[in-house]
């Protein structure tokens, strides 16, 4: 039986490489190797540490097979992360190699990143967020997305959130039933280097006994 748990430091690396079984093609469009991994992990630990309790696992005998990353308030995770020196460490392992990031790579980050903010713009007022969720190909189909996500759902229900905001791509059909049952629906959209994201709102009922 898979379970469902909150997340430990020590499963970080494990998370990084699902993310990148699970979104080959996009982790190959920014970088490949090594550096990847090692800058995804780095990427999943700090957002870990400024928000703890911000990512969940499935593990099935012993291995984690899927991952859930979910913040109650996005702006609050990165000014965390900045002041924590973070997004600074980033920023000199990607300068230095640690990554195996190409300036080309870097400049498409940049430009995504760039996007991002204008897609935010749409619904801008919803600052919780499902930021990402991932399965490993292999365990698809079993329901463990499902419920990762009924799982960051509850925790941020249980931190007080309203509303909830995530992104997917239109063309990601299993993934957007998946959401709609759940009750978001499409607010907007903007693009990226990769094409177009979908932008979804869910209202959350507010727990009883939250903050």
């Amino acid at each position: 039986m898979t379970q469902i748990r909150p997340a430990k430091p020590q499963d970080v690396p494990a998370i990084a490489e699902v993310f990148i079984a699970a979104f080959a093609d996009s982790v190959r469009h920014i970088a490949a190797g090594p550096g990847a991994a090692t800058g995804l992990a780095d990427l999943f630990s700090l957002a870990l540490r400024a928000e703890p309790g911000c990512l969940m696992v499935a593990e099935d005998k012993g291995r984690v097979v899927g991952y859930l990353l979910s913040s109650a308030d996005v702006r609050r995770l990165r000014r965390r992360a900045f002041w924590q020196g973070g997004w600074l460490r980033l920023l000199w392992r990607a300068l230095t190699g640690a990554y195996g990031l190409t300036w080309r790579a870097l400049a498409i980050v940049r430009r995504d990143k760039l996007s991002f903010l204008r897609g935010y713009k749409v619904a801008a007022e919803v600052h919780a967020r499902v930021v990402s969720v991932g399965v490993l190909p292999n365990h698809q189909g079993r329901g463990i997305g499902r419920r990762l996500i009924e799982a960051g759902l509850r925790r941020l229900q249980a931190c007080g959130c309203e509303r909830v905001r995530l992104e997917v791509r239109p063309g990601n059909a299993p993934a957007r039933r998946i959401y709609e049952s759940f009750g978001f629906e499409a607010q907007g959209s903007y693009s990226d280097s990769q094409g177009e994201w979908l932008i979804m709102v869910k209202e959350v009922e507010t727990a009883p006994d939250a903050p």
